[in-house]
């Protein structure tokens, strides 16, 4: 019997691998969890708290973190090999980066697909749907994807590539298309919880990876906090630094609790249907509209002019909220 392979690097990916096996209804199947940045044992452990062995008929766990970045060739070599021992019915994978590229080109399967990594599904898809794609790949990325061939692995991929995603995105005659709702995660958790009438603001890391200016984001937050009468919540980005910055927000009004893990995922764990979330260009928006149907979900929209970077990336975010139930607000 051909095994199926789930390889994902964080627990929205892992989330969504969870959607997918249950949406093609197989069996037999191997999670390849990798760990591409060196992460706190905190997180370390939230994250593994959510990979169930009985979900999985076996789990790898592939730490690239801890490998010196010499050896991490050899190692990416070795995992390959590995898994080229055995025959696929489906493989999914999270990202497309040069190790899942590498992967895709050589482990015998009948369909591959790509799994939401977030906003990143849809820049992949948007290089894919050009067809001519993988004769123009960047020399800095053939260089790292023709070293494979020296210790006799392909770099070329041969089978078309789909999607499975909650994304609106359209099928293409080389690209297929499965979409979701997060029916799995629904039927799992969606019962017995309450209403809440707090307001969710999910932070984001756009001053960590230099998007925009800290003191402008924190700015923009004490706009939400003017402009929204309740009790907000803000949870923090995972990759969100937190600090004395924020204090002037803090007041009974405003109070930051940072997620136990997915925010779609602690919603429904903690027993929370909420009446309003807010967020900037977060994916979870996209998300959790899918999940909590009855919910006023809120992109707050960023001005052109306090943005530091990636201005065309991020309104490609907000055009693509315009087709869902996602409401974009102008704040003054």
């Amino acid at each position: 019997m051909k095994k199926n392979l789930f390889i994902v690097a964080s627990p929205v990916q892992l989330l969504n691998a969870l959607e997918a096996k249950s949406k093609f209804k197989i069996s037999n199947n191997t999670l390849v969890f990798i760990y591409n940045k060196p992460i706190n044992f905190k997180e370390k452990t939230q994250q593994e708290e959510l990979v169930h062995q009985k979900d999985w008929d076996e789990i790898i766990y592939y730490n690239k973190a801890i490998i010196l970045k010499k050896n991490r060739f050899l190692e990416q070599v070795k995992l390959i090999k590995s898994l080229l021992k055995f025959e696929y019915d489906y493989i999914f994978s999270g990202e497309f980066g040069t190790i899942h590229h590498i992967m895709l080109a050589n482990l015998r399967s009948n369909y591959m697909y790509l799994i939401d990594d977030g906003n990143a599904t849809i820049f992949t898809y948007n290089k894919l749907k050009d067809s001519k794609y993988f004769s123009q790949i960047k020399l800095s990325r053939k260089i790292r994807l023709y070293r494979y061939i020296l210790v006799g692995l392909n770099y070329k991929i041969k089978q078309n590539i789909n999607f499975f995603t909650t994304f609106n995105i359209q099928p293409l005659k080389h690209i297929g298309v499965v979409q979701h709702s997060f029916e799995h995660l629904k039927s799992n958790k969606l019962q017995n919880i309450k209403l809440s009438n707090d307001i969710y603001l999910l932070g984001q890391n756009l001053a960590e990876v230099n998007f925009m200016n800290k003191n402008i984001y924190l700015q923009y937050l004490q706009k939400i906090k003017n402009n929204y009468l309740g009790n907000i919540i803000y949870v923090p980005h995972r990759s969100e630094l937190v600090d004395e910055d924020y204090d002037f927000l803090k007041d009974t009004s405003f109070t930051i609790v940072k997620s136990k893990g997915p925010i779609e995922v602690t919603f429904l764990s903690d027993g929370i249907y909420p009446k309003t979330i807010i967020s900037f260009i977060s994916s979870s928006l996209f998300n959790l509209d899918k999940i909590f149907m009855n919910s006023e979900i809120h992109a707050i929209k960023i001005k052109d002019n306090d943005l530091l970077s990636n201005k065309e990336m991020i309104q490609d975010c907000y055009n693509f909220f315009e087709n869902t139930g996602v409401q974009i607000i102008h704040l003054d």
